[in-house]
């Protein structure tokens, strides 16, 4: 799955946010008994390398994917497991991804 989203700031203001809102969504304590397993991020400038897992009983999914940010957009590409988008499509994904980026950086 790809996405890019525009930003309006510049690319330092971008990653500021991104990078601070990531560190803000590890610490979380996810509901129904779902836990978020390694997470690891990794910044090289602009670009950030991700992975973590998410496990609940017997389920285990693992998500890894790149964010290049620009001085006009942040640019993501992601694999998504087959059993999630057996339950909820690409455009599902990627309108709450929408939601909350735009939500981040106030645009309406």
């Amino acid at each position: 799955m790809k996405i890019t989203l525009p930003h309006y700031t510049n690319q330092a203001q971008a990653i500021k946010k991104i990078d601070d809102k990531l560190n803000e969504a590890l610490r979380m304590k996810l509901p129904g008994g779902v836990q978020l397993v390694d997470p690891q991020k990794n910044w090289d400038n602009n670009i950030m390398r991700f992975s973590f897992g998410v496990k609940r009983l017997f389920l285990n999914l693992h998500f890894a994917g790149i964010l290049i940010v620009t001085d006009q957009e942040a640019v993501g590409e992601a694999e998504i497991p087959s059993i999630v988008t057996d339950y909820f499509s690409e455009e599902t994904i990627k309108d709450v991804i929408r939601k909350e980026f735009n939500k981040l950086f106030n645009i309406n």
